[in-house]
């Protein structure tokens, strides 16, 4: 992919910390931020509308330190789930980039690419090439996540878009699409229970993987507009707000009560991890829809 044609769509300029940052502008007006460090996009507003993804204010942006907010790309390991250090080490690397140009629709894509480094390969010994395209434009951002095996032997792997949304109030959030699907609750020792509801509200802590979520998530908020998740490829839909107990504990998450504005609806793979063998490739999609 090259862009070709299209340079004044992306810029890549110094962004928070000294680090890299791709700035992307699609024809109608759609933009959106994707840092080089993690493939993490940071910033999302829809043509002709207001900023949907949430940022702290406080999170740090050097490198071995996560960025707070915006989605953050888990991959090969979701949570402490393995071996590996928690949601694995995509988020805490550098990627490249490599190009963005004007597609179907007149929506803009940008690709950004991660393979295997000494230092990945020190803590996971596989071979692989990891993908992120962003396509923004009109009302809606589709985030496609790919990963691929060149090596000469198989290897397992779970993933999520770890997204942050925006919210006002997360008292005033509900959560529709959900219903009649088990989910893990991290929350409760990760006991497992159904959603009972068709909506789910936030009067605490949630931490929630739900299996086999395979409807689309509806984020709900009075006086604001609707938000819809859809995704292929992923099974799972993960949703979490820390509550006003962790939440205040989280030195980066804007003390003292920057949980109120944010919930995270993240497409994911986390139940049950997928299997590469040489030569094999996977990948899924997450799009966020204002509607």
């Amino acid at each position: 992919m090259s862009d070709t044609g299209y340079t004044s769509l992306s810029t890549l300029t110094t962004g928070q910390g000294g680090l890299p940052v791709v700035n992307l502008f699609a024809p109608d007006g759609a933009r959106a931020e994707v840092y080089l460090y993690g493939a993490h996009v940071t910033s999302w507003a829809p043509a002709g509308g207001k900023e949907r993804l949430f940022l702290s204010q406080t999170s740090e942006f050097r490198a071995g330190v996560p960025i707070r907010g915006g989605v953050p790309i888990i991959f090969p390991q979701f949570s402490k789930l393995g071996p590996l250090p928690m949601h694995g080490f995509a988020r805490l690397s550098s990627w490249q980039f490599k190009g963005a140009q004007v597609g179907a629709g007149q929506a803009l894509v940008a690709r950004f690419e991660l393979s295997d480094t000494p230092d990945s390969r020190a803590l996971w010994s596989h071979p692989f090439l990891a993908w992120l395209e962003v396509s923004l434009g009109g009302k809606a951002l589709t985030l496609t996540l790919g990963a691929s095996n060149p090596g000469p032997s198989a290897f397992s792997f779970t993933t999520a878009l770890h997204s942050y949304l925006r919210v006002a109030d997360i008292a005033g959030v509900r959560l529709g699409g959900l219903e009649g699907f088990p989910y893990l609750d991290s929350a409760a020792g990760r006991t497992r229970s159904i959603q009972a509801g068709p909506w789910l509200a936030f009067s605490g802590e949630v931490d929630r993987l739900y299996l086999g979520a395979d409807r689309p998530v509806h984020l709900q908020e009075a006086e604001q507009d609707t938000l819809v998740v859809t995704k292929t490829g992923f099974p799972d839909v993960v949703t979490w707000n820390p509550g006003s107990g962790k939440g205040g504990a989280l030195a980066d998450l804007e003390p003292p009560d920057g949980y109120k504005n944010m919930v995270c609806i993240e497409a994911a793979l986390a139940g049950n991890p997928a299997t590469l063998g040489p030569g094999e490739s996977w990948q899924g999609s997450q799009t966020l829809t204002v509607a």
